[in-house]
Order: structure tokens, then C-alpha cells, then sequence
């Protein structure tokens, strides 16, 4: 990226896919302009940055781009300089590589990300809807398990040991699911109260990458408190009670 160039990042704390970005850019360790977005009252001239209104967004200069997903390869290729793993530095102190040069990991990272967002994010909704029926989220809590099941398989075609999905590597995998796998056990273990419901800890893989992907220094300084998490679902329960009556 040009030295002169000019980051502004449009986010919003609680938003998962905002998170994805500010992750990145944590780790390319980018300087950058932070613009906050009230979700509830979006400032009416955020339409000419991006005109689906969402979050999250980046300015280079004056060309505005969205979408989380392209976000985050986006900041791994104006970086390109971070790339490189200086020598000298242990991993935890390193920049990593955020992708991989190689065609056939990066398609199983893309293809990581799309299952997890597939088969464990979309069912957070369904346990909303069922919130006040522990025996109607109980399918839920089935096929949840049977997608971490062929996940943790799909950590171990990449490494016996984690803490992340590549084994020690950091990379666009960890942070695109990252957001969503906090947010989830928060939601089932403390919102729902459920704890014990999720086959974590069938699968040692599979427990030490949850584990490591929410212990990454730049996960930790991008994360939204938990009071505003918990008040994000209270919200959307909000919109399905609104929605039900109309």
C-alpha cells in the first residue's frame, strides 16, 4: 500500500462481521481512522460510503469498499510487507501471514469459514426464535453438534495440534470465524443458559482452537463487552416479537 494512502474504517463494536475487519487490521498492525457507527441510528451521509448502509466499511483514499469477507483479504493484500515472518521473532510476536500462498489451503480456508457460517452461525437464530423452549432447541443443539463433529475434522486435515486452524498459523481462517464462535458460546452458555449442550470437549482440536482463536491479542482488543453482546440479542428478540405481530 502506497505510504500516503489513508485508511477509514467504518465498524460498529457489537457487529461480528465488523469484527472481522478490525481484527485484520490489528494484525497488519495498519494505522487507520476509526469511524463508530450507531446500528440504530445510522448517520444519514453513511449511504455515500456505503449504500447498503452496513457495517463494516473501508476508504482507501477515496474508493469506499464493503463486505466483511472482502475486507479482510483486502487489508491482507495492501500489507503486503507483513507478509514476511521476520526471522528473529517468536510466533506469538510476529506478523503472520494472513493467507496463504497456496491455491489448495486457500480454498480449504474459504471453505472452513463458509461451513462454520452455514452450519454453526445460522443456527443462532433458531435458538433465539426458541428461547423459551429448551425442548424445541434441542434438534438445534443436534445438528450443531453433528456440523463440530466434521469441523474438528476439518482441523485435523490441517494439523494435529491447533491452537489454530492451520496448527501454529495464524490466518484468515481464525480471524472469519473467530467473532462468531465467542458470540455463540456466549449466547448458548450464559444468554440461554445452556451450558453443556455444545460436544466441545469430544473433540480436543476442536476445543483448542475456540480456545486459541479467543485468546489472539488482536481478538481480545477488538472484542465488545459482554453486557453489549447480551443486549444485541435482546434486540433481535425484540424484532421477531415485532415481527410475529404484524
Amino acid at each position: 500500500m502506497p505510504p500516503s494512502a489513508k485508511l477509514t474504517f467504518y465498524t460498529a463494536i457489537v457487529c461480528p462481521y465488523a469484527q472481522r475487519a478490525a481484527i485484520a487490521l490489528k494484525e497488519v498492525g495498519a494505522e487507520y481512522e476509526k469511524v463508530e457507527i450507531d446500528l440504530q441510528n445510522k448517520p444519514s451521509w453513511y449511504k455515500d460510503i456505503n449504500p447498503e448502509t452496513k457495517v463494516p466499511a473501508l476508504t482507501v483514499d477515496k474508493t469506499s469498499i464493503a463486505e466483511s469477507l472482502v475486507l479482510v483479504e483486502l487489508i491482507h493484500d495492501l500489507f503486503p510487507e507483513k507478509k514476511k515472518r521476520p526471522k528473529l521473532l517468536t510466533l506469538t510476536d510476529c506478523l503472520c501471514r494472513l493467507l496463504p500462498d497456496d491455491a489448495v489451503k486457500r480454498a480449504q480456508i474459504r471453505f472452513f469459514v463458509e461451513f462454520w457460517a452455514t452450519k454453526v452461525s445460522s443456527s443462532q437464530f433458531k435458538l433465539l426464535q426458541t428461547r423459551n423452549n429448551k425442548e424445541a432447541r434441542q434438534a438445534t443443539y443436534s445438528e450443531i453438534n453433528n456440523a463440530l463433529k466434521r469441523i474438528n475434522e476439518l482441523l485435523l486435515e490441517q494439523a494435529s495440534e491447533g491452537p489454530y486452524f492451520l496448527g501454529s498459523e495464524y490466518s484468515i481462517a481464525d480471524i472469519n470465524v473467530a467473532p462468531f464462535v465467542y458470540r455463540f458460546q456466549l449466547l448458548v452458555n450464559t444468554f440461554l443458559k445452556d451450558e453443556g449442550e455444545l460436544q466441545y470437549n469430544e473433540y480436543p482440536r476442536l476445543k483448542q482452537f475456540i480456545e486459541g482463536v479467543v485468546e489472539r491479542d488482536s481478538f481480545k482488543a477488538t472484542i465488545a463487552p459482554n453486557e453489549l453482546l447480551e443486549s444485541s440479542f435482546n434486540k433481535f428478540i425484540a424484532r421477531i416479537e415485532a415481527a410475529a405481530k404484524n
